[in-house]
């Protein structure tokens, strides 16, 4: 899903620089959603897949045996926390590693990236750095214990983690993490010397907007693209859609609002019908990337969610290709530090989670614009937001380790 973009284009590009890379990961395992589609970009990267004894990897087993049916939101994984710390992942560790070792060796590599979560991956770079003596970066796509995000069930279980993260921060040669604050939490918390602990956010590959697209007809198309979860909690954004439509007097063929992603909850449905909105809906569910773009790029406006309470780092990784995409954004919910950035580079109205009339009348203007042809469009981000910009950075990161 998203945060595989994040390496999988970092490899696209150091390659496209010139570098051998290898990609260490883990054979297939029990998940929700998959996009084979992005390897087309790493044919030139040697990938190595291996097993695991985690239950991701034993349950995927287990159901291609009983010939499991594809399908179906993820089941609750929070008792696994009880047992395995950081997370599951753990029992990846010990088979990734050795193969991680003998390749380092055979291919003489002088630097490893771990990227995490799941954080457990951070210490197969800790091994490796420590025993076969190579320079070692540790990403950190989300916060290790702030903002939640990993349950931690007991106070023994948040002491054992923050042990852990504090080891991680302070032994790693270089920190990346994929927004400033981040940057600074991770630096703080290990301790680390000024220079070492960089910001690199998430992006836009131009390649995916390259192509010239037009589409225009009679309907006003909104859209949210992105996973459904906890964190982007869809009911009132429905609400005040209902209220939009009721107001202005639409029918389905004046306007639609799209959701493409993963329904990890698998309530999206239920939440649709609960206000009556069946007809004007459509629920595409996980697309892979190239589509994903091509729906952003066709929608009139993009909705950006944000559940109350989150943590005030994150920068989704959609907030950049919004940003690519041109188009005028309704943003709904607490103001993180993903949504201020995408309110510097892109047309947004912005709206406070519960509020359905709010939600509303943005929905009104839009649409206002819409018929007038009057819709605001970005201009295109800055370069520094690029995957390609990103890979070069990575790989200064790298020759400054090497010097």
């Amino acid at each position: 899903m998203g945060g595989t973009q994040r390496v999988a284009k970092w490899a696209k590009y150091l390659l496209h620089l010139g570098w051998e890379v290898t990609v260490l990961t883990v054979k297939p395992i029990a998940y929700y959603a998959f996009d084979d589609s992005l390897l087309d970009e790493l044919k030139s990267a040697r990938i190595i897949r291996t097993g695991s004894l985690d239950p991701a990897r034993l349950l995927y087993l287990f159901r291609r045996k009983k010939e499991r049916a594809a399908g179906g939101k993820e089941g609750s994984t929070s008792w696994l926390y009880w047992f395995f710390i950081p997370d599951a992942r753990i029992l990846w560790i010990p088979i990734a590693f050795w193969k991680a070792w003998r390749e380092v060796r055979r291919q003489k590599i002088p630097f490893v990236v771990t990227s995490g979560p799941p954080h457990s991956s951070h210490f197969i770079g800790w091994l490796l750095a420590k025993i076969a003596r190579i320079k070692w970066v540790s990403d950190f796509r989300d916060s290790w214990l702030q903002g939640n995000l990993l349950p931690t069930p007991t106070a023994l279980h948040r002491w054992l983690h923050r042990v852990m993260e504090k080891r991680i921060l302070t032994d790693a040669d270089a920190v990346t993490a994929t927004s400033q604050h981040l940057a600074d939490i991770l630096a703080q918390t290990g301790n680390r010397a000024a220079d070492s602990t960089h910001f690199l956010p998430n992006g836009y590959d131009a390649e995916d907007f390259a192509t010239p697209f037009s589409f225009t007809d009679n309907c006003f198309d909104a859209a949210y693209i992105g996973a459904i979860s906890s964190f982007a909690d869809p009911r009132t954004l429905l609400e005040g859609f209902r209220l939009f439509i009721e107001t202005a007097q639409l029918s389905p063929a004046e306007t639609r609002l799209h959701f493409i992603g993963a329904d990890v909850t698998g309530q999206l449905v239920s939440y649709v019908h609960e206000n009556n909105l069946g007809d004007y809906v459509n629920c595409s569910g996980y697309l892979p990337h190239r589509e994903a773009i091509a729906e952003m790029r066709r929608a009139d406006l993009l909705i950006y969610l944000v559940r109350p309470g989150s943590f005030p780092a994150l920068i989704p990784g959609k907030t950049f290709e919004y940003m690519a995409a041109g188009k005028p954004v309704l943003a709904i919910g607490d103001r993180i530090e993903g949504m201020q950035l995408l309110m510097q580079h892109a047309p947004v109205r912005h709206c406070a989670f519960d509020a359905i009339d709010a939600i509303c009348c943005a929905l009104l203007a839009f649409y206002q614009e819409f018929c007038q042809g009057e819709l605001s469009k970005a201009s295109p981000p800055p370069p520094e937001f690029s995957r390609e910009w990103q890979a070069k950075k990575l790989a200064g990161i790298f020759s400054s380790l090497h010097s």
